[in-house]
């Protein structure tokens, strides 16, 4: 299929699920159940109004809805703009590249937005998820399983939400070893959010695709994030939680997980870790089978072939940095790193475990951002970027 134009011709029923999609009160349910007793999406179409309020139990301002559906001003410019929008398809259920995977959940979306590359029925997709707020150590094991799955198995498709965090460093090292990744958005597709991941974004239609089941100018509104972690897990044959809070997003997108009988994956953390606090609840609820490497995941999804070799990535390779050794830097230095490094972020919070005099604090803070080896991701909210070195104890 061409990568260059993608509007659907007149006839596409993809045209007429968008057209009920933008109705508030019928969803995906509602419209095949109507479709199913009236006989095809264009005889619910064609149903006079009052036939609808007759004998479907539909009320009358509805049935009229559904009646003018194609004639609606937000259709039309719906239309208009999907079809001035350079890249972007328009799949519906009934669509022959609407993905095999979300056909099988409760409530797929009734239209999709593709942009990039088509997702292969045939090649397994696998959803990585956690803390946008992720912590140094969310950082090098969410890097270290992807690259080891490419190194597993090259037809992987790594699936994420292209939010801070987890989502940008998933999406990162798959197309950094050669994976494609999709990136499903909360909000429409002329809408990337956070606007720092436009780059990344670009890169990911050249290699992947964004998805959305939302109209191109929706903004990304809170209350469309869960909506959207359904699609995640139902794009993929699991979901792997890397590092989650108690209240991470990442919890909502494992319970749609289980509701749609895939597989779920949390690599555990320290148990004092506050950044690690949902992943191993998901593991003591027995809501996630416990992970170590990419082939605890690939055995468990039967996906691990024994002609695939050991794997040979050294500890530099998975951090993608040499490790520092926080004593090199001085003891008052050290208090602070190994605080971050156990899932400690907040600047009360370090300033409680370090014991250190605040001033002395967020200046030492902001001599480790200049060189590089921690960040503020705002609101006096830091992380490591580096990996340690600690002494064993």
């Amino acid at each position: 299929m061409s990568e260059n134009i993608h509007c659907p011709v007149e006839s596409d029923p993809a045209w007429s699920w968008l057209a009920l999609s933008l109705i508030s009160g019928i969803g995906y349910k509602k419209t095949r159940i109507l479709i199913e007793q009236l006989g095809s999406l264009q005889e619910l179409l064609n149903t006079k109004p009052e036939t609808l309020t007759d004998h479907f139990q539909i009320t009358p301002k509805l049935a009229s809805l559904i009646a003018n559906a194609k004639q609606s001003h937000s259709f039309l410019i719906e239309k208009r703009i999907l079809g001035e929008s350079s890249g972007v398809r328009l799949f519906c259920p009934d669509s022959a590249n609407y993905p095999r995977r979300l056909l099988q959940i409760s409530t797929p979306p009734s239209v999709l937005y593709w942009q990039g590359s088509l997702q292969s029925a045939e090649s397994p997709a696998l959803a990585f998820v956690g803390s946008r707020g992720c912590t140094a150590y969310g950082k090098q094991q969410t890097r270290r399983l992807v690259k080891e799955l490419a190194q597993y198995v090259p037809e992987m498709i790594i699936v994420s939400g292209l939010a801070k965090g987890i989502d940008t460093v998933a999406h990162d090292t798959a197309l950094e070893n050669g994976l494609k990744t999709i990136a499903v958005l909360a909000g429409g597709l002329q809408h990337i959010y956070p606007p720092e991941n436009k780059g990344l974004a670009k890169e990911i239609i050249k290699n992947g695709a964004l998805v959305s089941e939302f109209p191109l100018g929706v903004k990304p509104l809170a209350r469309n994030f869960p909506i959207r972690n359904r699609v995640i897990s139902g794009l993929s044959v699991g979901i792997v939680v890397t590092e989650a809070r108690k209240k991470s997003g990442a919890k909502i997108t494992a319970a749609f997980a289980l509701e749609q009988n895939r597989e779920v994956f949390a690599l555990p953390g320290r148990v004092d870790s506050s950044a690690s606090a949902g992943t191993n609840s998901l593991i003591a609820r027995q809501h996630a089978k416990l992970i170590c490497c990419a082939e605890d995941i690939l055995e468990e999804l039967s996906l691990l072939s024994s002609a695939s070799g050991q794997l040979t990535l050294t500890p530099d390779s998975v951090s993608g940095s040499k490790k520092l050794n926080p004593l090199d830097l001085g003891e008052k230095h050290c208090l602070i790193l190994k605080a971050l490094n156990d899932g400690i972020e907040e600047i009360d919070a370090i300033h409680a475990q370090t014991g250190l005099e605040m001033n002395f604090l967020l200046a030492t803070l902001l001599e480790l951002e200049l060189t590089g080896t921690v960040e503020n991701i705002g609101g006096q909210v830091y992380r490591l970027v580096v990996e340690l070195e600690l002494p064993a104890e």
